[in-house]
């Protein structure tokens, strides 16, 4: 028989997949419109000029150049972050004809901006693909598991607590040995006792993923299968026989805590990267998004922890 693809596995990973997404097309948005509005006052600078440094005053540098009509003329470049400028020394700058007062050079402030914006860009735009292909080759690769030839064996259903992290993982008895496999949760699970049998497609005694089919619905992984046990507590997950489905919002709603990181990893890129609160702004939206896709990927265990607090523990092996 036709095992029962596991929609509620697919369901988890767009669920992460989505907020990606959207955070990241409104900030590749937002990013290109503040790279024009960055760009144009460099862009109207066509003209360039030998200028010689005067005085510096903090992020203040006071130049001399040769204007559009020859004439000497003083302007101000602004730096974003305090330079060793010497006096005297020697730099090109841009200047718009129509406004010669106002110059430019490398290295300041406007073009620091340009910078950070075109940075911005990169970066997100490089989240987007990672966290696409992460996703859609889960998508995709899951399903191609069942095309592996079928093998029987004992499984018993563990829960692994690290931290805040909860997920369900399969104890597969083989005969070289114990086998365990991370997996996104299903109703099934709760219903296998312990050392019953499962199919597994694929060989798990030798591939890093194999499928598991428990009572005709497919179970997918979330990880490669491993050799030792799993770290953290790990739990007998109490048999259920009337397990049902679960509300997906549960598992979402507890993988969200970890967002909170978000404004931290935000504050940390603003100061190493000196992109100030629009640094801070993109890194801690992008953050947010990606720290709630993360736990996307690595299962589900959506069994209230009273039940949990309730098992018995298993000794790896």
């Amino acid at each position: 028989m036709t095992a029962t693809p596991h929609t509620r596995a697919r369901t988890q990973l767009l669920a992460g997949l989505l907020p990606v997404l959207l955070v990241g097309v409104v900030l590749l948005v937002v990013l290109a419109w503040r790279l024009g509005d960055a760009q144009e006052p460099l862009a109207r600078a066509s003209a360039t000029a030998p200028a010689t440094v005067e005085s510096v005053d903090g992020t203040t540098v006071a130049v001399r150049y040769p204007g559009p009509d020859g004439a000497e003329r003083r302007a101000r470049l602004t730096l974003r972050d305090e330079l060793d400028v010497p006096t005297g020394a020697a730099v090109t700058v841009q200047y718009d004809p129509a406004d010669p007062g106002t110059v430019y050079a490398d290295g300041d402030a406007a073009h620091s901006a340009v910078q950070d914006v075109v940075l911005g860009l990169v970066l997100v735009a490089l989240v987007l693909l990672g966290v696409a292909a992460t996703t859609g080759g889960a998508l995709l690769t899951r399903p191609r598991l069942a095309r592996r030839p079928a093998v029987q064996v004992a499984a018993t259903h563990v829960v692994v607590r690290q931290g805040l992290l909860v997920r369900s993982w399969l104890e597969l008895t083989t005969g070289r040995g114990v086998r365990w496999l991370p997996v996104h949760w299903a109703p099934e699970l709760d219903r296998l006792r312990p050392d019953g049998p499962v199919t597994v497609h694929g060989d798990p005694t030798a591939d890093r993923r194999v499928l598991p089919v428990v009572a005709g619905q497919q179970v997918w992984p979330s990880g490669r299968l491993r050799r030792s046990a799993p770290r953290g507590d790990v739990r007998q997950a109490p048999v259920d026989p009337g397990a049902g489905p679960q509300p997906l919002r549960r598992q979402l709603r507890g993988d969200a805590v970890v967002v909170a990181l978000a404004p931290l990893l935000g504050l940390l890129w603003a100061y190493v990267d000196g992109s100030g609160p629009g640094g801070f702004v993109v890194t801690t939206a992008l953050a947010a998004a990606v720290l709630f896709w993360v736990p996307q990927l690595l299962g589900s265990s959506p069994a209230p922890s009273s039940a949990q607090a309730q098992a018995q523990v298993t000794e790896p092996g």
